[in-house]
């Protein structure tokens, strides 16, 4: 290309069909120099796309429950979090990465659909200038950023994150021909509130298909399966992680539930209640902050399932698994190094 063609300015639709072959979806030229490493074909660009995808049916079925204010969430999210990642990229003089992207919309969809918009914004902020940002950007963070913001507004933010309503249900619209649901029925109960409570919960249909309160991005377990296979299938995810933390939690459910029935639930409600699969598969296996050996990763979700458990029985934060792998995220080296597999000498391989 001669220098002349190279300085032409490029029109909007250009720059579009650039973002959208280029940066998210399709193929790319640019490499990284730096953490998460990509070491097939898929491609950075690709990668960070993936996850956008696979939460896709989640997303549009939340604004058939919720109204569009669950689509003005996750753009919200988008917006504080492109800011945020323009004005630290011009101080460092650096390049605007995709994965704000990535982490607004997983943050946006562990949000109550009652949350107030400002609400939403000063989170997302607290989740990348504190959560990724200060650690020195993509591929330093030692937390995954949506649940660092998620955190910040559980324990500073309480009330904001414990308003429940009732999804929209019945047929065709749904809440696409509403902004939100009616404040009158912002008293319902998340399956595991319910639960906790000792009232009644959801049968298996409702928490299969996810028509009942919960975060706009966690009710259909369906859904996030689906996703979740998506991402298993396109080896986007490494299953070890996900599977690992799927089975802990059943597994330790099951044995508890014999044995304090009233403490800890039945597996299968346990698997489907709440942000875990969400969890287990997209914010767990982030590349950053999650183990890279083999057997790390299998600690890392056995550490995470067990601490999901734990933290729903005995805390006063039902749905424990944004704690449990912030906590484990916190344990990743050690993790690292106790997978790390030893040579004939007992030295570690390299």
């Amino acid at each position: 290309m001669s220098q002349s063609q190279s300085n032409e300015p490029k029109s909007v639709g250009s720059i579009i069909r650039t973002l959208i072959n280029d940066s998210i979806f399709g193929g790319s030229e640019r490499a990284t120099r730096e953490a998460p490493y990509i070491r097939d074909a898929l491609g950075m660009q690709r990668y960070m796309g993936s996850p956008i995808l696979a939460v896709l049916p989640a997303t549009l079925f939340a604004i058939y429950l919720w109204g569009w204010k669950s689509l003005a969430i996750i753009v919200t999210a988008w917006l504080v979090g492109g800011i945020v990642e323009i004005i630290v990229a011009s101080v460092r003089k650096t390049e605007v990465t995709e994965g704000f992207l990535v982490t607004g919309i997983l943050f946006a969809l562990l949000l109550p659909p009652t949350i107030e918009l400002w609400v939403v914004a000063l989170g997302m902020l607290i989740a990348v200038l504190i959560g990724k940002e200060l650690f020195g950007g993509l591929g330093k963070n030692i937390f995954n950023p949506a649940l660092v913001g998620v955190a910040f507004l559980m324990i500073f933010f309480s009330g904001h994150m414990t308003t429940w309503v009732q999804p929209f249900w019945g047929g065709f619209p749904g809440g696409f021909a509403q902004w939100t649901t009616p404040a009158d029925v912002a008293t319902n109960l998340t399956p595991l509130l319910a639960f906790k409570e000792g009232k009644p919960i959801p049968d298996l249909l409702t928490m299969l298909i996810g028509n009942h309160p919960g975060m706009i991005g966690e009710v259909s377990a369906i859904l996030l399966l689906l996703g979740g296979g998506f991402l298993l299938h396109g080896g986007i995810v490494d299953g070890r992680v996900s599977i690992t933390i799927l089975g802990t939690v059943g597994v330790l459910s099951y044995l508890f539930n014999m044995i304090m029935p009233k403490i800890f639930p039945d597996p299968i409600f346990a698997l489907l209640s709440g942000s875990l699969i969400l969890a287990a598969f997209l914010n767990a296996t982030d590349p950053v902050t999650s183990p890279i050996t083999k057997r790390g990763k299998i600690l890392y979700g056995l550490l995470i399932g067990i601490l999901t458990v734990i933290i729903r029985a005995y805390t006063n934060f039902p749905d424990g698994v944004v704690f449990a792998i912030l906590i484990g995220n916190a344990f990743t080296p050690l993790l690292d190094k106790l997978g790390t597999p030893k040579s004939f000498g007992g030295a570690p391989v390299s």
